[in-house]
């Protein structure tokens, strides 16, 4: 099952365009990763300061930074950036060869990141940027400062914002980390009204409405691209290990 492949590691790694993106596309998978003792980590790609009404964009920065500092402590996770500015986010190699350098130092089991087809731009290049850095941590011709790796598991998340051809191929139990994740989203100012859009609202409903179809009380949805993982970043893999890899990364970018 997909729950204990995700449970059963010992990290897992979440990508977002901006603070409060990893919140929504993961939040309460990371929130009950956290409870069996994975070591949990959100990477935002931009602070997303561009989406204050009245705050410039400088210091809506650093209250996202306070923010997402309350979040993860809520949760017992960590978090980082990579500084980008909010809405100019390069779809470029820089930015995965930067992620890429991030997992090669965390080696986390499994990533979770955007899903492609969104009407945001910064959005579309997490996802595209993440894909290239997942192949650029495996090859192991490549040097970096940490040594090569590739994850067992790479999906794309559920986002409103990210909808377009999006199909759940996978459902997992988050019931166990959601309560933790309702009362810590709303250190975000974005999840107590600042958008006219009802965040916290549609999220609950929406982990609700894929618990029920997962028979579980809450469950997020993820998507994956093809199963040409196993044979493709698996041969990056030491021959000489006797620990079956996870199959199915379905990233995409080693076929």
């Amino acid at each position: 099952m997909i729950d204990e492949r995700i449970y059963g590691g010992r990290s897992l790694l979440v990508i977002g365009a901006h603070a409060f993106d990893a919140e929504v596309i993961a939040g309460p998978l990371a929130a009950t990763a956290a409870k069996r003792g994975l070591d949990v980590t959100f990477l935002h790609l931009t602070m997303g300061e561009q989406g204050h009404t009245s705050l410039s964009p400088a210091a809506y920065a650093e209250q996202k930074r306070d923010e997402a500092s309350r979040f993860c402590a809520k949760l017992g996770i960590s978090w980082r950036e990579l500084g980008y500015p909010d809405a100019f986010l390069p779809d470029d190699d820089e930015v995965a060869l930067k992620i890429a350098d991030v997992i090669r130092e965390l080696r986390p089991d499994t990533i979770v990141t955007h899903w492609q087809g969104s009407w945001h731009k910064d959005h579309r290049a997490a996802a595209n940027a993440t894909k290239s850095a997942v192949l650029y941590a495996a090859l192991p011709t490549l040097e970096r400062a940490h040594p090569a790796f590739s994850p067992s598991l790479l999906l794309f998340g559920e986002n409103w914002e990210d909808d377009e051809g999006f199909a759940p191929s996978e459902l997992v139990d988050v019931s166990e980390g959601f309560d933790a994740w309702r009362e810590a989203i709303t250190e975000y100012e974005l999840a107590r009204g600042l958008s006219s859009f009802p965040y916290v609202d549609y999220y609950s409903a929406l982990y609700r409405m894929r618990g029920c179809l997962n028979g579980s009380m809450y469950a997020q949805a993820f998507s994956t691209t093809s199963h040409s993982f196993n044979a493709g970043g698996g041969m990056f893999n030491a021959k000489s290990s006797t620990k079956p890899r996870l199959s199915g990364c379905g990233c995409g970018a080693h076929e």
